[in-house]
């Protein structure tokens, strides 16, 4: 998937604060693959909202999404899942790892049964600079939440799709977890050919090379 456009999308059961003053709402925005992005969403301005109709989560939304010039309310349920394979992934704010499983095991979901020893290493080095490759076979469910971002992170990375959408997904780390956890992310993605799209409260406290969108 080579691209993403937001064409006059506009929520349809409530109305974000910054609705007036958006660079997003009621206008066109395209994020293009390889892209770096940073959307600044201010509470109220219904950052989960956008961040999972982009995903295909709900069509609750006046406008269009659409991939590669496909708008997504014309696909199937089945044609909407299939995207989240290899054309978009999403870090939902609340993490969403299996509390029962190991840290590892939550990670390899994400390589669809496929061979888990060709993954190793790359689950080894990632695991190693975020951190987190001592609590590798630890439970979900025993971690702090700062790990369990760190790892849904690690996740996200493992077998990335065109299109990797984060919702602070850095809001439990503290600055210099936040600054490896970026690096990580916009290495992967400039290996992968990646878009990389960050929703934030705030600016990110570090420099970086995004290109900012307020929401």
């Amino acid at each position: 998937m080579n691209s993403i456009v937001l064409d006059g999308i506009s929520p349809k059961y409530f109305t974000p604060k910054t609705i007036g003053s958006t660079s997003i709402w009621n206008h066109r925005t395209t994020f293009e693959k390889g892209g770096h992005y940073l959307v600044i969403a201010p509470s109220g301005s219904g950052k989960s909202t956008l961040a999972t109709a982009m995903l295909g989560n709900h069509f609750e939304y006046d406008g269009t999404i659409s991939y590669d010039g496909v708008s997504l309310k014309t696909q199937s349920v089945e044609q909407v899942v299939g995207f989240r394979k290899n054309g978009i992934q999403l870090l939902f704010q609340d993490v969403r790892l299996i509390p029962d499983l190991t840290i590892r095991e939550n990670v390899l979901l994400r390589t669809f049964a496929k061979k888990n020893s060709a993954f190793e290493e790359k689950l080894q080095s990632y695991a190693t600079t975020l951190g987190i490759q001592p609590l590798l076979d630890k439970k979900a469910k025993n971690c702090s939440y700062g790990e369990r971002q760190r790892s849904a992170i690690l996740r996200s990375l493992i077998n990335p799709a065109d299109f990797l959408v984060y919702d602070e997904c850095f809001s439990h780390l503290d600055l210099n977890n936040k600054k490896n956890a970026y690096g990580l992310i916009t290495s992967v993605a400039a290996q992968s050919g990646s878009a990389v799209i960050f929703f934030e409260l705030n600016d990110l406290p570090f420099g970086h090379d995004c290109r900012k969108l307020n929401l």
